[in-house]
């Protein structure tokens, strides 16, 4: 099964930042798998949980700094 977010969430990956499009179900033995779409150059990638973390998310309180470079 794939969730697509409504609103794509901000997320920081040792690829640099981008924004969360959708997640597919691993199934029960698998993990889950989370597109992602790169600021850098638009290109998608997959990566699972453990690879990414929140940016910001007003909902649940969530804030970081974003490091400039």
């Amino acid at each position: 099964m794939i969730y697509e977010f409504r609103n794509p969430m901000p997320v920081e990956t040792p690829l640099g930042y981008g924004m969360l499009l959708y997640v597919r179900d691993g199934g029960t033995f698998s993990n889950d798998v989370y597109a992602i779409v790169m600021d850098s150059d638009g290109g998608i990638r997959h990566m699972l949980s453990d690879q990414f973390t929140f940016v910001r998310n007003d909902t649940f309180g969530i804030r970081a700094e974003i490091k400039s470079s």
